[in-house]
């Protein structure tokens, strides 16, 4: 992945359009190795996973490089990262999922999990979470998940300043419920990243912590199933 980290740093420092044009070749070669590597992996997840992965190319998972700036202070055209989203149903979907995000200087990570679940979604979690919160703390108590996980990622803006509606402020399982996300992340080292075999090693992170996406898709059926019988 060096063509990758070189060109992200290079972009770090140079974030217009006229730098970017003059470097076109730079990028579309790191665009190529970032393409390899979720090809990789996705045939990994398609033997280890899910057969339905194999649906997928990288051009389907890969998110694209220019940053929206319509409603953003932040007038740089590029974002200095690479993503990926990997999950049957596409870039867009609501699901439980797995994100790859490449930045240079050991900024890289694997999240596992739903961001920003919706409104339906998310109040179906703290049921679950109110109702039986010991399924989903065995999942952090297992021996591998520790070895990549320890807690629910922190984000910014990702924990309510109170109880939801509805729960006390003294609920035993209050961290739990108060999460807006429901994410685990792994940070990736440059390093790492430079390694032979990191599709492997990643695939290896996303099987450990797939039992996360389990136990949140299992949540989700319940969601199409109420909103099946509307």
């Amino acid at each position: 992945m060096k063509l990758t980290l070189d060109f992200l740093n290079q972009l770090h420092q140079n974030n217009d359009r006229d730098w970017f044009k003059e470097h076109k070749k730079q990028y579309e070669a790191a665009k190529a190795e970032f393409a390899v590597l979720i090809t990789a992996l996705l045939e990994h997840f398609t033997n280890k996973l899910d057969p339905a992965f194999s649906t997928l190319t990288a051009k389907d998972c890969i998110f694209r490089l220019n940053r929206d700036i319509r409603f953003s202070k932040d007038k740089t055209p590029y974002k200095t990262y690479f993503g990926a989203v990997l999950h049957p149903d596409g870039r867009k979907t609501e699901k439980p999922l797995f994100y790859l995000h490449i930045a240079p200087n050991n900024n890289s990570f694997l999240a596992i999990g739903v961001f920003q679940p919706n409104k339906e979604y998310i109040k179906k979690i703290r049921e679950e979470i109110d109702y039986n919160a010991d399924e989903l703390k065995a999942i952090f108590d297992k021996k591998d998940f520790k070895k990549y996980f320890d807690s629910f990622a922190e984000m910014e803006n990702g924990v309510l300043k109170t109880a939801p509606r509805g729960y006390p402020k003294d609920h035993e399982n209050i961290e739990l419920l108060r999460l807006k996300h429901f994410i685990v992340e792994k940070t990736i080292t440059d390093k790492e990243l430079l390694s032979d075999d990191i599709a492997e090693k990643l695939a290896e992170i996303a099987i450990t912590g797939q039992p996360l996406n389990d136990w949140l898709n299992v949540v989700w059926q319940e969601v199409e199933e109420v909103g099946s019988k509307h």
